[in-house]
């Protein structure tokens, strides 16, 4: 395996837009009935600064970390890691009312270097682009995502 080391400088970033509520959306984003219709199979959230979360997707598919701002309903950041050998990245999201709706904008840092890295980054842009296409569908239609 080849070795990582963070700090590649490297971003992901998603913009939105939902035609629901920033309030609304925020609570899709971080309770878990919510996003276990959208997004993951099971959500563990401990939902303040320093509280601990959990998504399982798959038995082998977990991300875990913990929340560092949550700032209802305009701001929540936090670190994860998807990949015991890499190390974590930090997600932060940020609501904005706009007209009939959410701008949201999501900005992941603290990617790696390195092969796996860069599959894991792959993964996450496409993982990103998926689920909210799936938030989109939940929020304005009710459509729930199939069973992960």
């Amino acid at each position: 395996m080849e070795a990582t080391t963070p700090g590649s400088g490297r971003t992901l970033e998603k913009t939105l837009f939902i035609r629901a509520t920033p309030e609304r959306v925020f609570r899709a984003l971080t309770e878990p009935s919510e996003l276990e219709k959208w997004f993951v199979g099971k959500a563990e959230v401990d939902l303040r600064p320093g509280g601990a979360l959990k998504f399982t997707w798959r038995e082998h598919q977990v991300a875990e970390g913990a929340f560092q701002v949550v700032d209802p309903p305009h701001r929540l950041s936090f670190r994860w890691q998807m990949d015991e050998s890499l190390g974590e990245t930090t997600v932060t999201i940020e609501l904005n009312s706009q007209g009939e709706g959410t701008h949201l904008r999501l900005i992941e840092t603290g990617w790696g270097v390195g092969d796996d890295w860069d599959r894991l980054y792959q993964a996450v842009d496409q993982g990103w682009s998926f689920f909210f296409g799936r938030l989109v569908a939940w929020l304005e239609e009710g459509k729930e995502g199939e069973t992960l």
